[in-house]
């Protein structure tokens, strides 16, 4: 029971209708009313079935059925390039559809990341060495004149947003994200923030082009314990 097609893809994050039309070797159109079609999603090396889920009968007395996926379907399976099947039931057998005119049973699949973006993880971002972390316990000296430190240099690798954040600890003093076309000279103030007693993390979003980043805290007193960026 041939049934060409061209590659399939699912789109992750958003629910999914894929139509499927069922024709003979004739390319006749094929009477599939009150049968439980299988498609199975399976990984790229044919190991293992990712997803299995019966066709929804749509037009049956035409063969048309539609395959269903909700978002949460695909919440847990990675974007990647795989295959599918489809089983059809027949005078009590299972058989495939073949899905190619070679009687290839097994057509090409992609899952992509199109409607969401990917994951990206944070990573943490240090005082280099040689510089203490911003750390001052005494609050007495709140305003006392400020030390200034630097996080390490972050390569923004042409990414037209950065996020920054940082973890305080009654801290008081100010913080300025700063840019350079240069990695050690040369810098420029993006945006800067004043705070007094801060004891909260604070997001910070860096937007345009520029090459290098880093922060810059002037700390009266107070401390910084984590900052991260991604």
């Amino acid at each position: 029971m041939p049934q060409y097609s061209k590659p399939l893809t699912l789109h992750r994050g958003v629910d999914n209708q894929i139509q499927f039309q069922f024709l003979n070797q004739e390319q006749k159109k094929v009477d599939i009313t009150g049968l439980e079609i299988t498609c199975r999603i399976i990984n790229a090396d044919g190991t293992a079935v990712l997803f299995n889920k019966a066709l929804t009968l749509t037009l049956p007395l035409t063969g048309l059925a539609v395959l269903n996926m909700n978002a949460a379907d695909l919440e847990d399976i990675d974007a990647q390039k795989c295959s599918y099947s489809l089983e059809i039931p027949v005078n009590g057998l299972g058989l495939p559809v073949f899905v190619d005119q070679n009687a290839g049973a097994r057509g090409d699949m992609f899952i992509v990341n199109s409607v969401l973006p990917s994951f990206v993880p944070s990573f943490s971002v240090s005082i280099p060495s040689g510089q203490p972390f911003p750390n001052i316990s005494n609050v007495a000296n709140a305003n006392s004149p400020g030390q200034t430190y630097f996080s390490s240099v972050l390569l923004n690798n042409g990414n037209p947003v950065l996020t920054l954040q940082s973890t305080y600890d009654g801290y008081y003093g100010n913080v300025s994200i700063q840019g350079s076309v240069i990695e050690s000279a040369d810098w420029y103030v993006i945006d800067t923030y004043s705070y007094a007693n801060a004891a909260d993390t604070k997001g910070y979003t860096v937007k345009g082009f520029h090459p290098y980043i880093r922060v810059e805290y002037v700390s009266n007193c107070g401390g910084v314990t984590n900052i991260l960026a991604r």
